[in-house]
Parts: structure tokens; C-alpha cells; sequence
């Protein structure tokens, strides 16, 4: 999950980012009408993994503080959605469901890596240098990049959810930090959780479901970079840089041989796009906020070996069809808005 970039610049000029643009691109399959749902980040994270609309506090990153919904709201259905929570709020109460919950009651795996938890555990709020999240109805310290951590809390979704960060044990063991492409994992690891490198080692140690948030630096969010001292000559620069030296080890390792897909999207673009029978939410006036429909127009890029390389797909898709179409690869009942979303991408991959 990459941040704040539209399609036209981080597809449509392959010489800010030739990795992702040009090469990644002739090796995928490229979803190029593929929109965001809201402004600014959290909400689009959000969307991808549990189906919830934007809503205005989570529409603000919720940097006033990691508050909990009123005791009062409850999971309502909302234009034929089940489960919508309703009112506004940050940490959604542990009735709802993400993509998450829904594999382990599936008997599936998953993990979420985050680049850079729990090199300042203080300021990530981490517990044995995994689960970074701020108290509940605390302040968020790891908002803005200090030097040598670019964890960002709203960039790290599944900690958003009191069904996970309720059962402290499992989020440490979910929850993780990304870890170098050494497999060297921060100090603070100190209840021995492992990276993504040392889990890509088989096919056994491999999530069913893996999902990667790069630090505020590598995700193309700030330029120039308050966590590295050597930032690339732009944050698409920085994005590339990242994906250069992750996405081979990721699309060489048993498991993505095996039977792997590999997204690669960012959280909202420049401009209001909407698609794929995108509404508001209980408290929104428009979809996405700040005065536009929905979350621009971001694209997306499928790497599998079972999608045709250089493949351009047109049809509308969003992160609502993304949540669709991995719950539906995994036989798994939809979420929220992804009850309702009128595309996926799922049937693109051919068995093989």
C-alpha cells in the first residue's frame, strides 16, 4: 500500500518511476480505472481490509486522538450493506469484522508488516516491539516521522479494530515489523515475531494473506524524509527505490511461485473519481469527503503467475473490489461495502 499518488503520475510517467511504471507494469496486469474511496489515508486502509465507509473522524486520520465509537452506535445495514458501523469514530468495536477475523475463522493465515514498528516503541506504542497502537481514546504519537521511525499509526489498519487489539497475544503475533531485507528485525522484537523475508522462506511460513505498509519515507507520503537520511530525488523516487529492492524477493519466494498475487496500489489520489456503485456512509454527506464523491482515480497492479503479463484492464474497480475480490478468492462472505461494490478483479486470475 503505497500513498498519495494519482494514476497520472504514478503510472502515466515512466520516468519518475520506471521500476513500478514500466517494468512492473509489462510484467502485470494493470487496473488502470481503479479509484480510492476517500480522502485522506486511514480511511482508504480501512475500506481494503474490513468494508467500512469513510466516516468524518477517520476522514481526519483521526490525529485528534485514537477514540472509540459511542457505546450507543451499533453495526447497522446501510443501502443493503450488513455490518456498516454507524456514527463516527476511530476504533471500531469488536462486533466488526475484518478480513482479518474472517481467515482465522476460516482456519487461514495472516500478517500484517509494518516497516519501521517498534524502532521507537515509545512513540509506536508497541508491546515487545510489535501491535503498535496508541491507548485506547489516547493521543497518537506516531503520526508525523521522527529520526530513524516512519511507523505511521493510520497507515496500519487491522490496529483500528478492538477485535484484534483486544487479544493482545495474537495481534503481537500478527501485527509485526516488516524487518530489514536482511530478515534483521528492531531491537524491541522481544517476543521473537518474524519479518516478511524470514517468512517468505517456504510455502509453510508464508501468510495466506500478507499485507505491507512501507514507512512514511518509502510509500512516496513525505518528501523530502523526516525518518531516512537519504531520500530519493522524489517521494516516487523513494516508491520505487522501495519496490526495487522488495518486490523480488517477494515474486521469487515458494509461495508466490506457488500460488501467489501480488498487489500493488495507493491509499487516494488528486482528484474526487468514484466508481463501482460507491455511497456514502451513515455519516457522510459524500462518499469521499472533502466535497468530491469518492477517493481519485490511484490505478492498481496485479503481479501473479496466473494473469497474463501487459495486460491493461479498463473496468472500474476500487478498494471496495479489492476486499471483494480477495474474500471471493477465499471463499470467504463480503464485508461491508463490499457487499454492494459492483466489480472485482478476482476472475482476471486464471487456474493454473
Amino acid at each position: 500500500m503505497l500513498e498519495n499518488e494519482g494514476y497520472a503520475a504514478a503510472f502515466g510517467d515512466p520516468s519518475q518511476d520506471p521500476y513500478l511504471a514500466s517494468t512492473l507494469v509489462r510484467h502485470g496486469v494493470l487496473l488502470e480505472n481503479y479509484d480510492a474511496v476517500g480522502h485522506a489515508s486511514l480511511d482508504n486502509y480501512l475500506a481494503l481490509i474490513s468494508g467500512q465507509p469513510p466516516n468524518p473522524d477517520t476522514q481526519g486520520d483521526c490525529v485528534d486522538g485514537f477514540v472509540t465509537f459511542p457505546s450507543h452506535d451499533r453495526p447497522i445495514i446501510w443501502h443493503g450493506a450488513t455490518g456498516i458501523q454507524e456514527g463516527s469514530g476511530c476504533v471500531y468495536p469488536p462486533s466488526v469484522q475484518t478480513l482479518a477475523n474472517q481467515l482465522v475463522d476460516h482456519g487461514l493465515t495472516w500478517k500484517a508488516y509494518m516497516q519501521d514498528m517498534g524502532n521507537d516503541p515509545a512513540r509506536d506504542g508497541t508491546t515487545g516491539g510489535t501491535c503498535g497502537h496508541p491507548s485506547l481514546n489516547g493521543p497518537d504519537r506516531a503520526i508525523d516521522a521522527a529520526d530513524g521511525d516512519g511507523y505511521a499509526t493510520r497507515h496500519d489498519p487491522f490496529v483500528y479494530f478492538q477485535s484484534i487489539i483486544d487479544q493482545p497475544a495474537s495481534c503481537e503475533r500478527h501485527v509485526v515489523p516488516l524487518g530489514s531485507p536482511s530478515g534483521a528485525m528492531p531491537k524491541s522484537d522481544t517476543v521473537g515475531a518474524t519479518g516478511l523475508v524470514e517468512d517468505l522462506r517456504s510455502v509453510a511460513s508464508t501468510p495466506n494473506f500478507s499485507f505491507i505498509s512501507p514507512n512514511l519515507c518509502e510509500d512516496g507520503h513525505d518528501y523530502p524524509c523526516g525518518n531516512e537520511p537519504t531520500p530519493g530525488s522524489s517521494a516516487l523516487g523513494d516508491i520505487d527505490g522501495f519496490l526495487k529492492t522488495w518486490v523480488p524477493l517477494i515474486t521469487s519466494s515458494p509461495a508466490f511461485k506457488a500460488s501467489g498475487l501480488l498487489i500493488i496500489t495507493f491509499d487516494e489520489g488528486t482528484s474526487q473519481a468514484a466508481c463501482c456503485g460507491e455511497v456514502p456512509g451513515p455519516t457522510n454527506s459524500a462518499p469521499g469527503g472533502n466535497g468530491g464523491p469518492g477517493g481519485g482515480q490511484v490505478g492498481a497492479l496485479l503481479l501473479s503467475p496466473f494473469v497474463k503479463p501487459g495486460t491493461v484492464v479498463t473496468t472500474p474497480l476500487n478498494h471496495y473490489s479489492t476486499l471483494a475480490s480477495l474474500e471471493d478468492l477465499f471463499g470467504l462472505p463480503r464485508l461491508g461495502d463490499a457487499q454492494t461494490v459492483t466489480t472485482t478483479f478476482d476472475r482476471l486470475l486464471a487456474p493454473r
